[in-house]
């Protein structure tokens, strides 16, 4: 159960972040900003790619951001078994140690700032005030451990382990606001419907219904069903988009793939696979034939055996 002190002082923080308008309003204007760029012709595509971790599986920042934090959390145990330690050549060596690791805490920033910002640049609008919040927090605290590192550098020590100090409690609510963004509002989470049925073949419409270059929603036991025809061939994936559960029927169709209008992930209709992020996720995809005039389905079957 969480401590009674606790939850008014989160409560309170949430509606400080979402009361300053100039966070939603400030935060959307860099968002889009950021997306345009990103998404502007193949090489732009293959950088933003790269960023969201497309090629990964999952988000590319999540893993970064534990480098970091890890590094300045120990940097911090090592800063204070330094002042603990009653002989000097263990003295050195732990402060060799606390700010070898505040250094690489401090670099990897970089990288998981930039990694960060192309998420937020197609976050849901929801999280956008909190998100934003997130980054300049993060930004703080790079200045912070900067001025740290600096410190420790010009032999005033005391001073880097105040600030360095100081810098990690604003980290812990910056991880707080991640985790926020995370969970409450899965930022970076899989939104597509996984299906598990029908696992047998199912009719849904009429195959003459559907035009060449038609596409059509269907609703099975509340799981929505894109459906497709391109080339005479008729095409089933998940309708709701991975990404941030976007609705792929509203997108724009070349070819074999669909574009999501809320953040322009494309998905290949012939099986669902990621073409271009932010998505890191595939589409369910279904088999699909078309039987006495009707078009059916299934989820593929792993395993077949011949009759």
């Amino acid at each position: 159960m969480m401590p009674a002190r606790v939850l008014p002082a989160i409560e309170r923080i949430d509606t400080t972040i979402e009361q300053m308008s100039i966070l939603k309003k400030g935060g959307t204007e860099v968002k889009h900003t950021i997306h345009k760029a990103l998404i502007s012709g193949p090489v732009g595509r293959t950088i933003a790619d790269l960023l969201h971790g497309t090629w990964l599986g999952h988000p590319l920042h999540p893993v970064l951001t534990d480098t970091v934090i890890g590094a300045w959390v120990f940097g911090t145990v090592f800063d204070v078994l330094s002042l603990t330690a009653s002989r000097r050549r263990e003295r050195e060596k732990m402060q060799d140690a606390a700010d070898t690791l505040l250094t690489l805490g401090t670099a990897m920033v970089v990288p998981t700032a930039i990694t960060g910002l192309a998420d937020y640049s197609a976050i849901k609008q929801e999280a956008v005030e909190y998100g934003a919040a997130h980054g300049i927090l993060n930004g703080t605290l790079f200045v912070t451990y900067l001025l740290s590192l600096r410190a420790r550098k010009s032999g005033n020590r005391g001073l880097g382990i105040l600030l360095s100090s100081m810098a990690l409690g604003v980290g812990a609510l910056s991880a707080w606001l991640g985790g926020e963004m995370a969970f409450r509002y899965k930022v970076g989470a899989d939104h597509a419907q996984r299906a598990s049925k029908p696992d047998d073949w199912m009719p849904l419409l009429p195959a003459l219904s559907l035009a060449e270059g038609e596409r059509r929603v269907v609703e099975l036991d509340d799981e929505k069903i894109l459906l497709y025809r391109k080339g005479g061939q008729v095409y089933a994936i998940g309708a709701v988009c991975a990404h941030a559960g976007g609705p792929l029927e509203e997108g724009t169709f070349d070819g074999h793939q669909v574009t999501c209008p809320w953040h322009d992930s494309v998905y290949d209709v012939r099986d669902g696979g990621v073409v271009h992020g932010p998505t890191c996720y595939n589409q369910p995809n279904f088999d699909v034939r078309t039987l006495n005039g009707q078009v059916e389905i299934r989820v593929p079957q792993k395993h077949e055996t011949e009759a």
